[in-house]
């Protein structure tokens, strides 16, 4: 019988050694990044990087990123992580001597050279249809979000900013996923200068807007009986930043993705705080998060 794989385990086998065995090899490669076609999605020219000492790998062209056992499930669609964990068993893959570092995105996408930073309501037709194209209730995005145009290398961008705590940005559009300035937290009082006893802690900002986006809509599965604040990670690799701001609160909420990360983030926060947590991804438990489900609903 056959060992079944374990998460551990699983971080000590080499991405590139994986791709190498499925018949996939770089198209070039520049010191620890490997340069690739992406293995989840049709494209032309290589946007798919692995970084070799991290064994990280992320997609340019969607913006997204992971470790070796969300990459499988990407790769053959399967559904949970004891499916991607039965499909790794078995493989004679190389072993890497670095740790899997969590969410290295917020290094390899914040973005320092961006000059030229102008910051309007948020108010340009294809910035609102790309909320809409998630989803999100217009109006929500409106009122927590900014339009924010920045040059980089004289090219001119534009997008939709979402402020942090250390007065930085999270920016999104259709081809970019970064930050300008400092990576941080979100932090969101219910009620102007009073904090409630209870918070909603959530991965990213489209997923706080999609959960305000169910609650405008009335979904069932989304009515919290109590006033709470709102806290928002920005990436799970600020979850240590975190955890000074809910030692306040006696509930917290966790809306966190269905995946390891997001999975690893909700137990540590269960370890220190105990009983004054409730992991609420059993209410989107067949999606990745909850603009999944928004989007897959589309109610």
């Amino acid at each position: 019988m056959k060992k079944t794989m374990n998460i551990e385990g699983s971080k000590r086998l080499s991405i590139v050694d994986y791709l190498s065995g499925e018949g996939i090899e770089p198209v070039k490669t520049s010191g620890n990044s490997c340069w690739y076609l992406s293995p989840i999605r049709n494209e032309r020219n290589p946007s798919f990087r692995v970084n070799r000492k991290e064994n990280y790998w992320y997609d340019y062209g969607i913006a997204e990123g992971g470790d070796l056992v969300e990459l499988v499930q990407r790769m053959y669609n399967l559904p949970t992580v004891s499916d991607a964990l039965k499909a790794l068993s078995g493989k004679h893959i190389a072993s890497i001597p670095y740790a899997t570092a969590i969410a290295k995105e917020v290094i390899a996408n914040t973005t320092y050279s961006m000059r030229d930073i102008e910051l309007l309501p948020l108010r340009h037709y294809a910035l609102l249809s790309y909320l809409r194209s998630r989803y999100v209730d217009i109006d929500i995005g409106r009122m927590y979000c900014r339009e924010i145009h920045y040059k980089v290398h004289q090219k001119e961008y534009f997008g939709i900013a979402f402020g942090n705590l250390s007065h930085g940005y999270e920016v999104r559009n259709p081809h970019f996923k970064g930050c300008i300035g400092r990576k941080d937290i979100t932090v969101l009082a219910h009620s102007f200068g009073e904090w409630q006893n209870g918070c909603l802690v959530f991965e990213g900002f489209m997923d706080f807007l999609s959960f305000l986006t169910l609650v405008k809509k009335q979904d069932k599965y989304f009515a919290i009986n109590e006033k709470c604040d709102y806290m928002v990670l920005n990436s799970v690799a600020n979850l240590k930043r975190a955890l000074h701001y809910l030692e306040r609160y006696t509930h917290i909420h966790c809306f966190l993705d269905n995946d390891m990360a997001g999975k690893k983030a909700v137990e540590t926060i269960i370890g220190l705080y105990e009983y004054r947590v409730i992991d609420n991804s059993f209410r989107y438990a067949n999606h990745k998060d909850i603009n999944d489900y928004l989007m897959n609903k589309k109610i």
